[in-house]
């Protein structure tokens, strides 16, 4: 979250340790608990576990700007509202992609799932420029009661899709262990996504690194506020939108195996010219919305058609492990990539630990390419 990192940065004046650890707060949760959450989204309603789980972040944040109002916010305070907002997010994550393949025909999912990630990105387009605006105008803690009142729409959205979810099946085994080890397993044995698997964890590992030292280099080494920072992510997210409206155009050409490989690639290249931008002076921020925008079209593209591919090959009853345990390998690595990211820059600085990850990315997505996935395609 930009308001989660720039309160932080500006409010209360924290290290990099101390954002490198809120960030990595905020994704402990699937680590904790995403292969667990998994097994229990499977035997639940995936609509009512989506809305509990934007009421239980929507009372988290709240407590912020009630806090700031009160003078009594403290880093450590932020760090309890992130952990329990991720949670939340674990839950609704998994539900979510979990209850698209339900209301969805097998062939349409594709296309469900790149409208899902166009509505994404038109937040991502105007949130963090109406964040930033938020920032400059109040302060950086007002802005998670917008946030609040997004999740508070997001459940009635939720709670007024048409047709009524069936109940699960009861597993056939009931011991929760067993049932994890069955999702385990399948990831494990099928041969499409075992690899995949480690190329995107390695990833998500390296690339929240980069993500968590962003507003560092932004704020601080390169000296802009927390509005111009907001455009320029607002600005950069406009690629991700056109991605999510090229992904199909782009797989009946290169087929689902090339697209994840060449895409994944792609948007690894592009983050080398993060560093760039605290060196170009004036034009920093040219760079900045550069590589956003790039970025954000190529790992939209990649996103779509992994995820795609995994709900069209899954059985409907492991869908919900299934979902875990990759989201459990991509956000579960996320706290040791921030962690370690803030250690490393408070070390070495902002800049070569930025170049340090980057490079961990890059790498995962090469090996992407010698995947079974990559070497066979889907249209």
């Amino acid at each position: 979250m930009l308001a989660a990192s720039t309160t932080a940065i500006v409010v209360l004046g924290a290290t990099e340790g101390q954002v490198g650890l809120l960030n990595g707060l905020q994704t402990l949760a699937f680590l904790l608990i995403g292969l667990p959450a998994g097994a229990w989204v499977d035997r639940w309603r995936k609509r009512r576990t989506m809305i509990v789980a934007d009421l239980v972040r929507m009372v988290a944040l709240a407590s912020i700007p009630i806090a700031w109002a009160l003078d009594a916010l403290t880093i450590y305070h932020m760090m309890v509202v992130v952990t329990i907002f991720g949670f939340g997010t674990v839950f609704f994550d998994v539900a979510y992609q979990s209850f698209v393949p339900s209301i969805v025909k097998n062939g349409q999912i594709g296309q469900a799932n790149g409208r899902l990630e166009a509505s994404f990105q038109v937040a991502r387009v105007g949130g963090p420029g109406l964040a930033g605006w938020l920032i400059g105008i109040f302060s950086a803690p007002v802005t998670f009661g917008l946030t609040v009142g997004t999740l508070g729409f997001s459940a009635a959205a939720i709670a007024s899709i048409p047709g009524k979810e069936p109940k699960p099946a009861p597993p056939k085994d009931s011991v929760l262990w067993h049932q994890i080890r069955d999702g385990l397993s399948y990831v494990k044995n099928e041969p499409l996504l075992g690899p995949l698997f480690l190329c995107i964890a390695g990833n998500a590992l390296f690339g929240q690194g980069v993500f968590t030292l962003l507003p560092v280099l932004a704020l601080r080494e390169m000296g802009l506020d927390a509005q111009t920072l907001g455009a320029l992510l607002s600005f950069g997210a406009v690629g991700g939108l056109i991605g999510a409206g090229i992904n199909r155009w782009v797989v009946l050409r290169l087929g689902d195996g090339h697209t994840i490989a060449i895409f994944s690639t792609l948007g690894s290249l592009v983050g080398f010219g993060l560093p760039f931008a605290a060196m170009a002076g004036a034009n920093g921020w040219v760079v900045l919305v550069s590589v956003g925008f790039f970025q954000s079209l190529f790992q939209t593209v990649y996103n779509i058609v992994q995820l795609s591919l995994r709900q069209r090959i899954c059985p409907k009853p492991l869908l919900g492990r299934l979902n875990a345990t990759f989201r459990f390998a991509v956000w579960g690595v996320m706290p040791i990539g921030s962690v370690a990211s803030g250690f490393l820059a408070g070390v070495i600085g902002v800049v070569p630990a930025m170049v340090v990850f980057l490079a961990g990315t890059l790498c995962a997505s090469i090996a992407m390419a010698f995947t079974p996935v990559a070497k066979r395609n889907w249209v």
